[in-house]
């Protein structure tokens, strides 16, 4: 399960409980173990990103990129107000979003009913295709692109999506109970906080010997760990606007290969 879930997401936590037939109460403290962790190590990222030790010994242009653009000032990806808002910027950016949500979400169900699975790759452009986080970036990607001058001067569209994004943080972190995994499986809490580490360390160390940025290696390491979702939200808070689409892509190609892995590791395993 765990495989699954630090691959992709909750869904392969539950395809590999369904596989291998896991009890409902270990799925249960599975499941708030990995929230819990998660959580805990979202607010370890962003200290990573700010940290002094990783500044050197990474590159960061996108946190240079910010640092330039506030005349200096320490980045904190919090929204800036540069100008007033209207009614009807604040309508047309809640319209706008709420839209592109909608055709998503259906756009996203038909083409998973239509696009077959049963080999890798099918399985891989189902999981693309059928992702509506994807459609819903490509959707806004082209949006902006088409109408570029009306939607780049809508006010407070950066303040409302901030501030949207802090709800989303709440949220995932509400099911993370502490009690319930310290009185049902405290050792499985343990096990979810090793898998986390090893897993920062090797992204951190691979991102360092490759050469990848701190701020690319920060959104890789989400991705495994929150999937698709927390990684874009993190790249949006923190202002990364390149690597939206990347954390995108590289979260649902998680969940992709997810199931692939869980069903390999319990086949070594003998279950």
């Amino acid at each position: 399960m765990m495989v699954g879930t630090y691959t992709g997401g909750s869904v392969n936590l539950a395809a590999m409980a369904d596989a291998y037939h896991v009890k409902g109460d270990m799925v249960s403290a599975a499941v708030v173990a990995d929230n819990l962790l998660m959580v805990l190590y979202f607010f370890v990222l962003i200290a990573v990103s700010g940290s002094k030790f990783f500044l050197k010994t990474f590159r960061h242009p996108l946190i240079d990129e910010a640092r330039a653009r506030t005349g200096g000032e320490k980045e904190d990806g919090g929204a800036r107000n540069n100008g007033s808002a209207s009614l009807t910027d604040i309508a047309v950016s809640i319209s706008l979003a709420l839209a592109i949500a909608a055709v998503s979400g259906n756009l996203a169900d038909l083409l998973g009913d239509v696009i077959p699975t049963g080999n890798f790759a099918m399985d891989l452009l189902h999981g693309l295709l059928s992702s509506r986080y994807l459609i819903i970036t490509t959707l806004t990607i082209v949006i902006s692109t088409l109408f570029s001058d009306t939607v780049g001067n809508l006010g407070g569209a950066q303040e409302l999506g901030t501030y949207l994004i802090h709800i989303f943080f709440a949220v995932i972190g509400a099911p993370a109970s502490v009690y319930l995994i310290l009185t049902k499986a405290p050792i499985l809490l343990l096990f979810c906080a090793i898998i986390v580490l090893t897993n920062m360390f090797c992204s951190f160390a691979a991102g360092r010997l490759l050469g990848f940025s701190l701020e690319e290696t920060v959104i890789a390491s989400n991705a495994n760990i929150g999937g698709p979702t927390t990684a874009a939200a993190m790249a949006v808070a923190k202002g990364w606007d390149p690597l939206i689409l990347p954390a995108i892509l590289v979260g649902t190609l998680g969940y992709v290969l997810g199931n692939y892995y869980g069903i390999l590791v319990g086949t070594i395993a003998g279950l």
